[in-house]
C-alpha cells in the first residue's frame, strides 16, 4: 500500500493577508519617513506626498496578484520535503537497517515486512515513523 503525498496544509485567507501585510511594514515605514522628511525639511508640497502615496497604492494593487502565490504557499517541514526522495542502503534492510540520504545516515525500515533490501540498493522514502524512515526499493 502506497502512502498519501505529504500533508500539504491549507493556509487560511486571514493568515495569508496577515503575512502579506507584515512584509509591507518596512516599505510603508520608509514611505512615511521619506514623506515627513520631504514635507518638513525639503518643503515639498503636500499634494506631491499624496501623489507618491497614491502611486504606492497603485503599485501594490498591480503586484499583489503576482506575489500572492508566494504568501499562500504552504510550508513543508524538512522531513516532509524528504518524502519521495531517494537514498542508498548502507546496511541490509531486513526489515530494519540504515540508509544514507544526502550526507545523513538514517535508520530505515522496509514498508513491506517480508522484503529484504541489500546494501547499495536505491530506495524511495515513503514516510516517517518517529525518527525512522519507511522506504521501498526503487525500480
Amino acid at each position: 500500500m502506497k502512502p498519501d503525498k505529504p500533508n500539504i496544509r491549507h493556509i487560511p485567507f486571514n493568515r495569508i493577508l496577515r503575512r502579506y501585510l507584515l512584509y509591507q511594514i518596512p516599505g510603508i515605514s520608509i514611505l512615511v519617513l521619506l514623506s515627513l522628511f520631504f514635507v518638513h525639511i525639503v518643503e515639498v508640497p503636500i499634494w506631491a506626498v499624496w501623489l507618491l502615496a497614491g502611486a504606492w497604492i497603485v503599485k501594490e494593487l498591480v503586484t499583489v496578484p503576482f506575489t500572492w502565490r508566494l504568501y499562500s504557499r504552504p510550508r513543508l517541514s524538512p522531513t516532509e520535503l524528504m518524502i519521495d526522495q531517494e537514498g542508498i542502503v548502507l546496511e541490509k534492510l531486513d526489515p530494519v537497517g540504515f540508509v544514507k540520504f544526502h550526507s545523513e545516515i538514517w535508520e530505515a525500515e522496509v514498508n513491506d515486512q517480508d522484503t529484504v533490501i541489500e546494501k547499495g540498493t536505491k530506495v524511495r522514502i515513503l514516510e516517517f515513523r518517529g525518527m525512522k524512515l519507511i522506504v521501498e526499493k526503487t525500480g
